[in-house]
């Protein structure tokens, strides 16, 4: 993934992924800002942005995992799975929970811009683990973004990222073996 041309098919891919992987559990989010008056479009508009720019730092990451072997792959994961035991992200996934006191204090894409940022803090280990898993494997995607949906929109919350870090644990272990 060298020269220009490579980054902006690793973005094009980036956005599509983060779409497919993100828009579930963002929707909600901009039903709720239709509901406060505010607009959904400006809304996703502005989380969206973040992603965007995030993509970016993930095609360096990518081309850092890709020739760095297995046992730094499985570092990364271990780091995402620690993370996910942190308060840090635990207070991330409260704040990207409840996004109604953003909606009520600002407009529709700075609410956006600000929830993608807080989304980007409890999910940005998950998105790093995905790098390290293989980003374009189908099967990961859909692991990584059911652990999205989980920890940011079902009833299980805050408690379905224990489990999710176990996982990654797992993954680490199975990378290294």
């Amino acid at each position: 993934m060298d020269g220009p041309g490579s980054m902006v098919s690793f973005l094009w891919l980036w956005i599509a992924m983060s779409a497919a992987m993100m828009l579930p559990s963002v929707v909600p989010a901009a039903s709720l800002a239709g509901c406060v008056g505010r607009s959904g479009v400006a809304f996703v508009a502005g989380y969206f942005a973040v992603w965007v720019a995030t993509g970016i730092v993930a095609f360096e990451a990518t081309r850092g995992l890709a020739g760095a072997g297995s046992r730094l792959a499985a570092g990364a994961i271990v780091a995402a799975a620690v993370y996910q035991l942190s308060p840090l992200k635990d207070a991330c996934l409260r704040r990207c929970r409840s996004p109604l006191g953003l909606l009520l204090r600002r407009g529709a894409f700075r609410a956006g811009l600000e929830h993608g940022v807080v989304c980007l803090g409890c999910c940005w280990a998950l998105m790093l683990a995905l790098l390290a898993l293989g980003a374009g494997s189908l099967l990961w995607m859909g692991a990584v973004a059911a652990a999205i949906f989980l920890e940011k929109v079902s009833v299980l919350g805050a408690r379905a990222s224990a489990p999710v870090g176990v996982a990654l644990l797992g993954a680490a272990v199975w990378i290294v073996l």
